[in-house]
């Protein structure tokens, strides 16, 4: 709690600084930077429940309009955010935070681990993080994403594996940033 109430002081004290300097140039699609990997194993005392990786990966973040985020209320039908095109696919821009997980395979490479359900990737949505409330302006900071990730049932990640994962993000206006890839991690 302290940590949340001094990082928002920290984000107001660095908008009101920030509103007496000239704004930095930040090109208009987002770029992000590999940050960390944060793994931690949650074991359920019941032996029947699988263990879960709880997982955070970080990335920093730079946009030069700030325009990034999604709110429930921005994915309506129709729309550029809405869950199916009108041709009834899914829509890839109904999340802006992608994230492929990536497995080692036998002769050191990475392979692409294919999905229980292609109906839910591990892709995701972040709130909008414009502290301007809308206005158009430079932005830069973390953004922290977890995911947990079950271990060994019915899912393609089995223990012994080395994994990583492949992260971008996509502001408003659609533009997709860079993609990072994290650390590797052994699943015990």
């Amino acid at each position: 709690m302290f940590r949340t109430l001094l990082r928002s002081l920290l984000g107001l004290s660095a908008v009101a600084v920030s509103s007496c300097i000239s704004p930095p140039d930040f090109p208009s699609t987002p770029s992000i930077e590999f940050k960390e990997l944060k793994v931690t194993r949650i074991v359920d005392p019941n032996p029947n429940i699988t263990p879960v990786d709880n997982v955070v990966v970080t990335v920093s973040f730079k946009d030069g309009e700030g325009d990034l985020g999604l709110n429930e209320s921005d994915k309506v039908d129709g729309g550029p955010y809405s869950y199916k095109l009108a041709d009834g696919t899914l829509n890839r821009n109904y999340y802006n935070y992608f994230i492929t997980i990536y497995r080692q395979n036998s002769q050191g490479g990475f392979d692409p681990v294919p999905l229980v359900d292609p109906r839910f990737p591990y892709d995701s949505t972040f709130p909008p993080l414009d502290p301007q409330g809308g206005k158009a302006a430079p932005l830069k900071g973390d953004l922290n994403f977890t995911t947990k990730i079950k271990i060994d049932t019915n899912t393609p990640i089995k223990s012994g594996e080395t994994i990583r994962f492949e992260v971008s993000i996509m502001d408003r206006a659609l533009h997709e940033s860079n993609k990072v890839v994290t650390s590797t991690y052994r699943v015990q």
